[in-house]
């Protein structure tokens, strides 16, 4: 199998990177095209155009659902096998699926958690879409993820990651709160982190990544915090049309929002934390 990767940011560079290890990419287009040539040039892969994209599997890795709409509209879909690994609105999605699907092509939904692991293929992919050749799309991502969740229709993986990223941003800014108190008390902030990643009930991967940062106060970025903003949008919206009450998200996405704006959107979502103790 071949794949083309379109979106070569923190996520989709490492995608890429897979799959030219492989021997299985095709080709790679950015929309900085400079950063595509840098790609070309480490790795020997030919940067394409959209309206150029020869191979069967073409996998995105896009900012936000403008991007997604704008790019898979400028493909020659027919035929193609789109896979999209951005997390956008589910009902965009499978908006496009549908559209898709008239012309002749199929799409499935590919969000991925764990997205900085994907170079050491320790991601896990939530895959939304048609059953009928599942197994092969399954196939062609754990190239690059140890695990591919299928969870139903068009628009599934996305609702499962909006999910995951409810209580992962909950979590973070409850986590930032918690640094704040611990900082205020006087407490010796290592013993903080080695508790909360290693000796609590509440210790997990997430806290044991992000305690770290929190200590050091150094956030290299893993996840963008205004990743986690856009996300927390999404989350809002959906739970308003389904009727879902989500008091603590609904604060989590004002405050990212706010933090965001003042400068801390290309730093980790873990960076949270200058907001909190600032209040």
């Amino acid at each position: 199998m071949e794949v083309t990767v379109l979106g070569l940011g923190t996520m989709g560079w490492r995608i890429a990177k897979n799959y030219a290890k492989a021997g299985m990419l095709k080709g790679v287009w950015n929309r900085t095209e400079e950063k595509s040539k840098l790609f070309s040039k480490e790795f020997g892969v030919p940067v394409v155009s959209l309206d150029k994209i020869s191979s069967r599997f073409i996998l995105l890795s896009l900012s936000n659902d403008d991007a997604v709409t704008s790019v898979v509209r400028k493909i020659d879909v027919k035929g193609k096998v789109i896979i999209d690994t951005s997390t956008i609105s589910p009902r965009t999605s499978k908006s496009l699926g549908k559209e898709i699907s008239s012309m002749g092509g199929v799409m499935y939904d590919a969000p991925v958690t764990g997205s900085t692991g994907i170079e050491e293929r320790k991601a896990t992919v939530m895959l939304g879409g048609p059953k009928e050749g599942v197994e092969e799309v399954i196939s062609l991502l754990k190239v690059t993820a140890n695990k591919v969740i299928y969870v139903g229709d068009n628009g599934s993986g996305l609702y499962l990651k909006l999910v995951n990223n409810l209580i992962a941003a909950s979590y973070m800014e409850a986590l930032a709160e918690a640094f704040t108190l611990a900082e205020r008390a006087g407490l010796d902030l290592e013993i903080v982190s080695s508790f909360l990643s290693e000796g609590s009930i509440i210790s997990s991967p997430l806290s044991s990544m992000k305690s770290r940062m929190l200590k050091e106060r150094n956030y290299i970025t893993q996840f963008r915090l205004s990743l986690m903003a856009k996300d927390l949008g999404i989350i809002d919206q959906e739970c308003s049309s389904l009727g879902v009450a989500n008091m603590i998200s609904s604060i989590t996405a004002k405050l990212f929002a706010s933090a965001s704006r003042s400068g801390l959107g290309d730093l980790d979502m873990a960076s949270i934390y200058e907001l909190i103790r600032n209040l």
